[in-house]
């Protein structure tokens, strides 16, 4: 355990910054802790100290390699999903009915949203809107997370009740909407 101790502590600085010439430095650091993990839970027999450097400097660039092939596949399909997903967007608003439906929710969302208590609403679109985090919420309003939390759930329950006919309304209209595409089709 010591001796594993002592070579992490020696190499994982040199490790760290060889895996930062293809990475950022967080990932860099899982990288060289990822190679450092394996080791140990292999148990694997280490090489002398004159081979050490070069083994964990290979192990890590292996590392790397491997990472950045999966980076470059999750890029791929992320990018292909966000392709598809603007392709269905474009659909969407292809329809008028779907386009209207969405005006609706929007405008009655901002209605709800504007109908919130002060401090509920202000947390709220800080925390949604802003994409802050409770505890930055709290900070910034002098409040405590408990309380930011209290008020997101808040404002929550109130939207939710707020929008459910509007939801019921849009379902009724889509189920309309359904319905005199399968009359006209059934009648032709």
């Amino acid at each position: 355990m010591e001796h594993f101790k002592q070579l992490y502590e020696q190499y994982a600085p040199a490790l760290i910054f060889y895996a930062r010439k293809f990475t950022d430095y967080q990932t860099a650091e899982d990288v060289v802790h990822d190679v450092f993990i394996r080791i140990w839970k292999r148990d694997l027999t280490l090489p002398d100290d004159d081979g050490m450097g070069a083994y964990l400097f290979r192990a890590v660039h292996n590392a790397c390699r491997d990472h950045l092939k999966r980076q470059a596949v999750r890029s791929s399909y992320m990018s292909r999903a966000a392709v598809a997903m603007k392709e269905e967007e474009l659909a969407f608003y292809d329809n008028p009915l779907n386009q209207m439906m969405n005006e609706e929710r929007q405008a009655a969302l901002g209605k709800a949203i504007g109908a919130l208590p002060d401090k509920c609403r202000e947390v709220f679109r800080l925390a949604y809107l802003e994409e802050k985090h409770h505890s930055e919420i709290a900070a910034l309003l002098n409040i405590s997370v408990r309380t930011v939390e209290a008020q997101v759930y808040k404002a929550l329950k109130m939207l939710r009740s707020a929008l459910m006919g509007v939801v019921a309304w849009v379902a009724a209209i889509s189920s309309f909407a359904f319905l005199i595409v399968i009359i006209s089709t059934w009648k032709n």
